[in-house]
């Protein structure tokens, strides 16, 4: 039976558009640093990994978000040598990082700034994690390289994934920085987007379906010879899955 093909899993695809503050969570750019809530280290070139509650992002869930000091978060969480890069991507790109949730991806530095901070916000009704970057232009230490933008996830159990900026993040990147990226990118590379330039106000992030992978059913006669057992070996090989997946079935022949 075979060999034959399926089609694996589909992700959802992200797009990005701008949006009305008056209908983001924030309504705006909202400073965590007005309710206390203290920043957290971030270097040059580093990740913080951290678990969170499940929010839905490109049709999957996730649990753990990868914080890059470029300005960028992993769904997933992340690893120091292969997702985190000052090169900004052009979305979608195979290479990693995938899962990336970009609201300003560029080369920044956490080490002269406060950094980043974390937290849960409710209206009453609903919840959102709040991802906000407090940092600079790496290699400028003036305050003209101050950037200071945030996304907001929704824990609700449904997407609900926006960008906000202060002001001083609504302009270009200086000359010698680098590109910018601010859009979103899916788990497998495979499907994103971003803006045009540089954020000019509020943005959210809505994916289209994705779909489920294929199938394949068949059936196979035996003719036992002996009363003994046998088996019956399926095996599957997939691009992103090291080496084969074997199920073996017992079969037994009696008299």
């Amino acid at each position: 039976a075979g060999p034959t093909s399926i089609a694996g899993k589909k992700d959802g695809t992200p797009s990005i558009a701008s949006a009305s503050p008056l209908t983001t969570p924030g309504g705006g750019f909202l400073d965590l640093a007005g309710f206390g809530i203290a920043p957290q280290p971030l270097g040059d070139e580093s990740i913080l990994n951290l678990n969170v509650p499940a929010f839905k992002f490109a049709d999957r869930t996730f649990t753990r978000i990868g914080v890059v000091s470029n300005g960028y978060i992993v769904a997933g969480g992340g690893t120091g040598n292969a997702d985190i890069d000052f090169n900004a991507q052009t979305f979608p790109d195979p290479a990693r990082p995938n899962g990336v949730i970009a609201p300003y991806w560029t080369d920044l530095d956490g080490g002269a700034s406060p950094g980043a901070r974390v937290a849960t916000l409710s209206d009453g009704v609903n919840t959102w994690l709040v991802v906000q970057w407090d940092v600079k232009y790496f290699g400028n230490s003036t305050a003209d390289a101050d950037r200071s933008f945030q996304v907001w996830l929704g824990i609700n159990g449904t997407e609900d994934v926006t960008y906000e900026y202060a002001v001083n993040s609504q302009q270009g990147v200086p000359a010698g920085v680098g590109a910018l990226t601010v859009g979103a990118e899916n788990v497998s590379g495979t499907g994103g987007g971003q803006i045009a330039g540089p954020p000019s106000g509020s943005y959210r992030v809505t994916s289209t379906p994705g779909a489920p992978g294929g199938s394949l059913s068949y059936t196979v006669t035996v003719k036992g010879k002996d009363a003994k057992p046998g088996t019956v070996t399926s095996t599957m090989t997939a691009s992103l899955v090291p080496g084969q997946t074997v199920v073996s079935t017992p079969v037994t022949v009696t008299k």
